[in-house]
């Protein structure tokens, strides 16, 4: 049989490995024999499947503020960075990601430094959180840094979570009022049409064009999945070029009620990174550079990149921002004027933070509420006139008898 163990060696040192005898008593006594304290030792399950699983297994962002979380825990307390590593790989529950830590622990052992380490897997650690642990190690102060980091990623996890989470039931309505739509055209319908032109009786126009989508939807329904797969393919190749991505973004704040939530969203997170840099000791210049990075919206990297050049001639954040009222509003403005002139900026960004998240949660809310009663009255329409189509050739039929 084959165990896995953890184990300290006689250097009190963190290791794991592997140990093929016959049963778990005869594996402790080797480890004990060569001088191991054993931590946990367990049998290894089959890996028939797992170098596929491994394919599909992604890196979340959970996974992310465990990996952090635990990260400054355990160096606040003391312990090595690489020995933090491995401790860290070992109690993740994602197995591809402790490959990766495995990876950044081995590189930490061979005389790398961590951000370097970090930056041997950008599709799993963003330049963003690679430069603060650059400046974390530069200044000596790695712990701090991973604290201004996990706060930054817990409240932009708790944002993006609940934004999501208020559009559930609107999209679970809409999910259902598609269902019920193709299964009335394609088994409710089609039997009342037998019906309908047994009797000889002038359809009404709304019975005919229910019938005429019953057709189509029997006839041609299957080939619209591949001809919006094929549409799906076409907006996301344009809306991945600058150009497709700058109109995109355009029509997104030039729409009612979703113009806020975006501007709010990209607010907070722009606030909220630049706070974290901040307090990193990172200059500003820098942190604008990388916290351009962080927003989903082009318009808002644009004016992050475009306010480096007047920032660094030493004019104030705040004035360069006056220059684009549609994106910044003058709370903001002003609040980042107050923080400039006070010496708190930093604070004062994470202030921001807070209220456009908080401000983005009560917005998202508000639009469920408005779409809900929408589709509810939506579908109670297409019902309605389903029934009025499929009655008034009957009732057209029963006055002529």
């Amino acid at each position: 049989m084959i165990f896995k163990y953890t184990a300290l060696d006689k250097k009190d040192a963190f290791t794991k490995g592997v140990i093929e005898v016959k049963s778990e008593k005869a594996a402790r006594a080797q480890l004990e024999n060569e001088g191991f304290m054993i931590v946990s030792l367990k049998a290894e399950k089959s890996e028939r499947f797992s170098a596929f699983n491994n394919v599909f297994q992604t890196v979340g962002r959970v996974d992310k503020i465990f990996f952090t979380r635990h990260l400054f825990t355990i160096l606040e307390s003391g312990i090595p960075l690489d020995q933090a590593i491995k401790i860290t790989s070992e109690q993740t529950p994602n197995k591809k990601f402790s490959e990766i830590l495995d990876d950044i622990h081995k590189n930490l052992q061979h005389g790398q430094t961590f951000h370097f380490a970090l930056s041997q897997h950008p599709q799993y650690f963003s330049k963003f959180f690679t430069s603060l642990i650059r400046v974390g190690e530069w200044s000596g102060k790695l712990d701090e840094v991973l604290s201004y980091s996990l706060e930054q990623q817990e409240n932009d996890f708790e944002l993006v979570t609940k934004t999501r989470s208020a559009m559930i039931y609107p999209a679970v309505i809409l999910a259902a009022l598609i269902v019920i739509f193709i299964f009335m055209m394609t088994f409710v319908v089609p039997k009342i049409t037998e019906v309908l032109t047994q009797y000889e009786v002038e359809l009404p126009l709304l019975t005919k064009i229910i019938i005429g989508l019953s057709e189509f939807v029997i006839h041609y329904g299957l080939f619209l999945i591949p001809a919006f797969g094929l549409f799906w393919y076409i907006f996301h190749k344009w809306k991945s070029t600058p150009k497709g991505k700058r109109q995109w973004d355009s029509l997104i704040l030039s729409l009612p009620r979703v113009k806020q939530i975006v501007a709010e969203f990209n607010l907070a997170r722009i606030n909220r990174s630049l706070s974290a840099l901040l307090k990193s000791g990172m200059q500003i210049d820098q942190a604008l550079a990388l916290t351009a990075d962080v927003t989903n919206n082009s318009h808002y990297a644009t004016s992050l990149k475009e306010s480096i050049k007047f920032v660094q001639k030493g004019i104030a954040f705040s004035e360069t921002l006056r220059g684009y009222p549609h994106l910044y509003p003058p709370i903001t403005v002003q609040m980042i004027y107050v923080g400039e002139r006070t010496g708190k900026f930093d604070h004062m960004l994470s202030r921001l933070a807070v209220f456009y998240e908080k401000a983005v949660l009560t917005a998202s809310s508000n639009l469920a509420l408005v779409i809900e009663p929408v589709l509810l009255i939506t579908i109670g329409l297409a019902v309605a006139l389903m029934a009025i189509g499929i009655l008034t050739p009957i009732w057209n039929y029963a006055q002529t008898i």
